[in-house]
């Protein structure tokens, strides 16, 4: 986790779904939504779940660990206070336990990186308390 805030980017706000989510990134981990009935592991955060729609959805510490499915290279911000990070990878992440993730890969060169390439998660501060999922490439034994 960087201890740097991130000046001038949007900051995400938690609502009482997402909140967990939030507390979990702050805590240096990924945290997912699993449902006790079907045991299906969602991602992003709901009050049911989407595959049986119980409402016994239960808060579980997940790996950080995922493969890229899907990159592209972002060459113009799309939101004030991302203008230096111009150009940036945005990836498809899917993470071990199922789920897709929509993120930025950091440490990584357009041109190094590959389909089903294993990646893991990292955490950059944008206020006291919320810090946002990125990922970076990981080696399979790390």
């Amino acid at each position: 986790m960087s201890g740097d805030v991130v000046a001038n980017k949007p900051v995400p706000k938690p609502t009482p779904e997402t909140q967990p989510f939030w507390d979990g990134c702050a805590a240096g981990e990924l945290r997912l939504q699993h449902c006790e009935d079907c045991q299906h592991v969602q991602y992003p955060p709901r009050r049911l779940c989407s595959g049986c729609f119980s409402t016994k959805v239960t808060w579980r510490a997940a790996s950080g660990r995922g493969t890229i499915l899907s990159w592209s290279t972002v060459v113009a911000p799309g939101a004030p206070g991302f203008e230096a990070e111009v150009p940036f990878l945005s990836v498809i992440i899917e993470l071990a336990e199922g789920p897709t993730m929509l993120s930025v890969l950091r440490n990584c060169e357009a041109d190094q990186v590959e389909f089903d390439m294993p990646v893991q998660v990292i955490f950059e501060q944008r206020s006291e308390s919320i810090f946002v999922p990125y990922f970076k490439p990981s080696d399979i034994n790390e």
